[in-house]
């Protein structure tokens, strides 16, 4: 028999009481008063927009994600689906006067549908911030030290930062077309080595490189021999990584691994980008990076790079 609707919740929806509520909010108070030090200003967008909003930063591919409702004059609204996107909008309106570069920060729940992914929660709690108007190393410095920094406020010290930078992979894709340039990706993705060597064999230059730059992963040594053997219009990119390495700390490089294979995301980043995982979490647990080009879709070029994690997966994560 199934349950009634009324004692039952949704598919994706979770109650959180005692301790699962305490670590949460715990988690938050500690992250949000990190960012306050740190000199970021909490903004609190609205819980829904209008879904142009999100589709316009995410692209049509967003569209089947957001959990929609139409408002009393025909429009359709949408839970919000990420911070990034209203927070582009606040800076294109609200800010628009106000010359950069802007630190914001959030703190609050997200809602999405993933029909790729059964069992997923539709709602996840996030923290995290952006540094919109600086196009320099020291910002992607300052937001990758500021990434470390909320996994260790969070209580945790077995987590790996996994970071890449768009422009490595970009000059190999670039060189072929499609449809071959989206079965590169799906093989770059499942790490099909095989694969790519067979459908690359009889192309050369900046192509080629496809068979290596991929699979090219760990520390500063790694980074110096990909830069080698690279291709001259991938360079700048593991430049980039190698001079932000050279601006950690040791004890920030212990948690960072350089990892040049990660395709997903490739469309909106536009330079670094990086994955966040901690020991006994089943996902990675944040993400964040560069996306120079989102803020001209709501009107106000600049550049902006930034991070979220997901204060739902770090909660669990045993201790």
């Amino acid at each position: 028999m199934l349950p009634s609707p009324i004692a039952a919740t949704p598919p994706g929806a979770l109650d959180l009481t005692g301790e699962a509520a305490r670590r949460r909010r715990l988690l938050q108070r500690e992250a949000v008063g990190l960012l306050e030090r740190a000199g970021y200003e909490e903004l609190l967008p609205p819980t829904f927009e209008y879904e142009d909003v999100f589709i316009r930063a995410g692209g049509a591919g967003v569209a089947e994600r957001l959990v929609r409702f139409p408002d009393r004059d025909g429009r359709i609204l949408a839970l919000r689906y990420d911070f990034t996107a209203s927070i582009a909008r606040v800076a294109s309106t609200t800010f628009a006067g106000t010359a950069g570069p802007f630190r914001l920060s959030y703190s609050g729940r997200v809602y999405r549908q993933e029909p790729e992914r059964g069992g997923r929660p539709r709602e996840t709690l996030q923290v995290g911030a952006e540094l919109l108007g600086q196009d320099d190393l020291a910002a992607d410095v300052e937001i990758v030290r500021l990434t470390l920094a909320l996994v260790r406020a969070a209580g945790l010290d077995d987590f790996q930062l996994n970071l890449g930078h768009a422009g490595v992979l970009a000059p190999g894709l670039g060189s072929v077309e499609e449809p071959l340039r989206g079965d590169l990706r799906r093989w770059i993705d499942r790490k099909d080595r095989a694969s790519l060597c067979r459908a690359l064999a009889g192309l050369d230059g900046d192509a080629r490189s496809l068979t290596v730059l991929p699979f090219v992963i760990g520390r500063r040594e790694a980074l110096e021999a990909a830069l080698g053997a690279a291709p001259r219009a991938a360079a700048p990119g593991l430049r980039h990584l190698l001079a932000l390495d050279d601006a950690l700390m040791p004890e920030e490089r212990g948690h960072v691994v350089y990892d040049l294979g990660e395709v997903r995301g490739l469309d909106y980043y536009t330079g670094i980008h990086f994955e966040v995982y901690v020991s006994g979490a089943g996902r990675a647990a944040g993400a964040g990076g560069r996306y120079d080009e989102l803020m001209a879709q709501f009107g106000r070029p600049m550049p902006a790079v930034g991070v979220s994690l997901d204060l739902d997966t770090i909660a669990e994560v045993p201790r």
